[in-house]
């Protein structure tokens, strides 16, 4: 263990959202590890260790933060251990609807089927009233399910910019999937989709998108980046 893991480790435990500690992702953290990534550094900073039984514990936590982000670490290790907490989460209707995403996402990860179905279930869900439906749909695009796609759209057309700024940090997921077909004959288009976030005049939306096109670092991608750098110059 690290020194500074060590002393993260040592640290009395956060118990109130008053004294939360969210730290700042470190730069070069790959898009694809980096919401693993960002649980675990959020649980370490507030005095957390990432060991099977403090996570199991922490999905009990009535800070729904802390929730989410122990159900996102246990569902990257695998910890196969955890699948009936994991479960009790999931189908809690009353719990927090992104600690469920993160929980059904957990078990999904560990192929089980009702993890899947829960995420698909959050798509419903009104994007306006929550980031839940925009998390599930990236969360099923990482384990290559595409039926999401059409929330991030309509997310990314959003007047609300936190709506559009959720719904754009889970695009980076669906670029895997560019041109599968969906349920309604459609096809996955996330450079369509990423042309859409340059057009807006957020410039936190806009930098967010022109971070994960540079880590893309495709044909596209560059071209995409260079035509929206003449527009503005």
């Amino acid at each position: 263990m690290s020194d500074e893991q060590n002393t993260s480790s040592k640290r009395t435990p956060t118990t109130d959202l008053a004294n939360l500690v969210v730290p700042r992702r470190p730069s070069g953290i790959p898009y694809d590890t980096g919401e693993d990534d960002d649980s675990q550094a959020l649980l370490t900073a507030n005095g957390y260790t990432t060991e099977t039984q403090e996570l199991v514990h922490l999905l009990d936590s009535n800070i729904s933060v802390f929730q989410a982000a122990a159900a996102r670490v246990l569902g990257a290790k695998g910890e196969r251990s955890a699948i009936s907490a994991l479960q009790r989460l999931t189908d809690n209707n009353t719990a927090d609807e992104t600690s469920r995403v993160q929980a059904a996402f957990a078990i999904a990860r560990m192929d089980v089927t009702a993890g899947r179905d829960v995420l698909n279930q959050m798509l419903e869900l009104s994007p306006e009233a929550s980031p839940a439906p925009m998390q599930a749909a990236g969360a099923l695009a990482q384990i290559g399910d595409p039926r999401g796609y059409r929330v991030i759209r309509a997310s990314l057309s959003s007047s609300n910019s936190l709506t559009a700024m959720v719904a754009c940090k889970q695009l980076f997921k669906f670029v895997a999937l560019d041109g599968q077909m969906l349920p309604n004959g459609e096809h996955v288009d996330a450079y369509g989709l990423y042309k859409l976030i340059l057009a807006r005049s957020e410039a936190n939306i806009i930098g967010e998108a022109q971070a994960q096109l540079k880590m893309l670092n495709t044909d596209q991608a560059q071209e995409m980046l260079a035509a929206h750098s003449a527009r503005n110059h």
